[in-house]
């Protein structure tokens, strides 16, 4: 007689363990990761294809100098068929998600998906997919800030989001023009391709820019340095 034990639920068999994010104190794993947090410099881990059911996802975690980290998860579902009237060119759509606590408001998620949609626009070739819908999602898994008192910025997680869903359009082989990227500054952030030299997106919280050429050249000098921590993964 075959007995069965009924003490214990088991998972399912592709189960995958929980993976929280690292402390601060923690190094990040090896494999993905772009410098050192010994020396005080930026830190970066990627990864990619982790959502099963996804088209291309990606996983990327940041760290600066300052310990102040970000981590964001991008899927893209698509292209897919979409009903109706012809259309010409692909739809994209960009939702934004934040996974643990809620700190930013509705008005400012429309304008992160706005402004994010906006660029992908510009550097996905939409004109490939004609009557198709490419939907990404966004999922802000944790951004904490080195100073207590600061209150959550946008400025800080947008060329996160940015690499983050660059990553995700490769892995599903959707055409890309460039490698978009981006530089943050301040209160500003500027999205570049074509090795800096074409802009496809400006975000200032800043009203009073006094030299904007000074501006987008600095924002310039750190997009060069995320693209080439996008290409060294992707060789």
């Amino acid at each position: 007689m075959s007995v069965q034990d009924r003490r214990r639920i088991l998972g399912p068999a592709e189960a995958k363990p929980l993976r929280f994010a690292v402390d601060s104190e923690t190094s990040i794993p090896e494999e993905g990761r772009t410098d050192d947090k010994k020396t005080g410099k930026e830190s970066v881990f990627i990864s990619t294809d982790l959502v099963t059911n996804a088209n291309g996802s990606s996983y990327l975690e940041y760290m600066d100098g300052n310990s102040d980290q970000v981590l964001v998860m991008s899927s893209v579902f698509g292209p897919r068929p979409l009903r109706g009237s012809f259309q010409s060119k692909a739809s994209v759509s960009i939702q934004f998600k934040e996974v643990t606590l809620e700190h930013f408001n509705t008005g400012e998620i429309k304008e992160i998906c706005t402004f994010l949609t906006n660029v992908f626009n510009a550097v996905i070739n939409i004109e490939k997919y004609p009557k198709s819908g490419i939907d990404i999602f966004i999922d802000l898994i944790q951004h904490s800030n080195s100073n207590p008192a600061e209150e959550e910025n946008i400025i800080k997680i947008l060329p996160t989001c940015i690499n983050s869903i660059t990553m995700a359009l490769v892995d599903a082989g959707i055409e890309i023009i460039d490698l978009v990227s981006a530089g943050s500054v301040d209160n500003s952030v500027v999205a570049f391709i074509r090795n800096g030299h074409e802009i496809v997106g400006i975000w200032s919280d800043d009203d009073k820019v006094s030299d904007i050429s000074r501006l987008i050249e600095d924002c310039r000098v750190k997009y060069l340095q995320n693209k080439q921590t996008l290409v060294q993964y992707l060789r």
